[in-house]
Formats: structure tokens, sequence, C-alpha cells
């Protein structure tokens, strides 16, 4: 008991801050890295860190002498595995401290241009499935898709989902930085639900990806036209233009979750992808 009150009188104010800042720090590259290939190549370090530990444990000189000689390099291996990710949480980093103003002009800018791409497209009829990324990244999406890296513009999404386009099936997805980064993108599906109405494959995909992820999806339907947003696993349909761009705007910047957005999940009419 002595010794853990000897403990605590050592503990500084400034220790509480120290830990709370790594903690933050660590907090923020979990949201980074997840939904990318970070995380399967964690995953196959902690594989040789465990391997390396193990061969200790069990006097395995063969294992340990080549291990000890791969971990000689961490940093280099790091930094070469690591190196788009560190640069791309360099960059975020570099936005969210010192282009916050300017980062949320444009995003209002984005969600103009994406809801009346929405609704150009539903007056046409086309189909049409935007993600839009929030904090979780796709990077694994993006890269099965097809590369535009182009501003997300209602010509260029019309262009896309026209039904002659070789890119109008699958998602075309958004990133944080407000550039359309590819087209073509698979998403996961989401099951059916028992005893619900029936729902395409668009919709599903949407949910699927948003059961996964915290990314925002429109969906347009082929069939009616009408315009749908998914969020966490919930699928809003039957939107107008503005209903549309104030749900996206409560979602993107005015919090994380669909507290206090008007209207209600999709659960009793069919929605047609």
């Amino acid at each position: 008991m002595a010794r853990i009150l000897d403990l605590a009188r050592g503990i500084r104010p400034q220790d509480f801050v120290d830990i709370a800042l790594l903690a933050a720090v660590i907090y923020w590259l979990l949201v980074r890295i997840k939904g990318t290939r970070t995380i399967p190549i964690l995953l196959g370090l902690t594989v040789l860190v465990a391997t390396y530990l193990l061969a200790h444990l069990l006097d395995l000189d063969a294992i340990g002498f080549l291990m000890e000689h791969l971990f000689g390099s961490a940093v280099v291996i790091l930094v070469v595995l690591f190196q788009a990710d560190i640069r791309n949480a360099l960059a975020q980093l570099g936005m969210t401290t010192m282009f916050t103003e300017l980062s949320r002009a444009s995003q209002r800018d984005l969600i103009e241009e994406l809801s009346e791409a929405a609704f150009q497209l539903s007056r046409r009829k086309l189909g049409a499935t935007v993600v839009l990324e929030h904090e979780t990244g796709l990077r694994n999406y993006i890269e099965r898709g097809k590369a535009v890296n182009a501003p997300p513009t209602v010509e260029l999404l019309e262009s896309l989902f026209h039904t002659g386009s070789p890119l109008h099936d699958g998602a075309v997805i958004v990133t944080r930085e407000g550039e359309l980064a590819a087209a073509r993108c698979i998403l996961p599906l989401a099951s059916q639900p028992p005893g619900q109405p029936f729902l395409g494959t668009r919709h599903r995909s949407a949910l699927g990806l948003t059961e996964e992820t915290d990314a925002l999806v429109i969906v347009v339907s082929e069939e009616s036209g009408a315009v749908s947003l998914a969020y966490k696993g919930e699928l809003y349909r039957n939107l107008n233009e503005d209903e549309l761009r104030r749900r996206i705007t409560t979602l993107l910047m005015g919090g994380h979750e669909a507290d206090g957005i008007a209207g209600n999940p999709a659960q009793s009419q069919p929605v047609q992808g």
C-alpha cells in the first residue's frame, strides 16, 4: 500500500496531459488506417513479432537469428511499407489544423454539387451510387475500382453513370479531400432483412458499406428515380433535394449521428435498385 502511495505522489499533472495526448494520437491513427490495407500489414507484423518471441521462448536459434536481423531494419521496413499512409496522415493533419474554415467551405460546395448531380441523374432515371468518405478510410475499395481523380462535377457524374458508359456499374467514391477518386467500385452487400421490402443491389451495397464504415452513400434508383441516403446501416429514402442537402450537411459537418434529422429510415415500402 505504501508503495502505491509513493507512486501516486510521484504523478505530476503533466503526466495526465501526456497520457491523454498519446491516447488521442493513437485513436486518430487507428481511425485513419481503418478500412485501408494498413490493417492486414499490421496483422502480418504482429505475427512476425509473435514468431520472434516464440523463437526466444523455445530457444529456436535459427528463427531467432533471422528475426533479429529482420527487426534490425525495422525502421526502414516500416517507412517503406507505410510511406503512403504516413504521407496521407500528415496531409490530413495539415488540413485539420491549418485549413479548417476552407475545408468546411469546400464541404458545402461539394454537398451542393453532389445534391444537384443526384437529382439530375434522378430526372434522367440513371441509377447511381455515390460514396462520400467520412473518417474511415476507403482506400481498399478505391484501389479495386477504376482511378478517376477528378472533381466530382454534375457533368462528370452524369457521364460516368450513363448507361452507355463502361464505368456505370458499381459506385463512385468521393474522398474527404473532395476528389472523385475512383469509379466502378465494388461495395459489400448487406443481407436482405427478413420480412422487409425487397432491396435492389444498389441499395444493399450502400447499406453494406455503411454497416462497416461511417461513409455516407447517395443512391439513385434506376427504376423510379427515387433518391436515398444510407448512413450507419439505415436507409433514408424518397428525399427531395433540400432534404438530401440538409441530411448530408448535418452528418458531415454537424456531428456524427443522424439525430434531429427529419424523416425516418426506409422500412415500409420497396426500394428498387
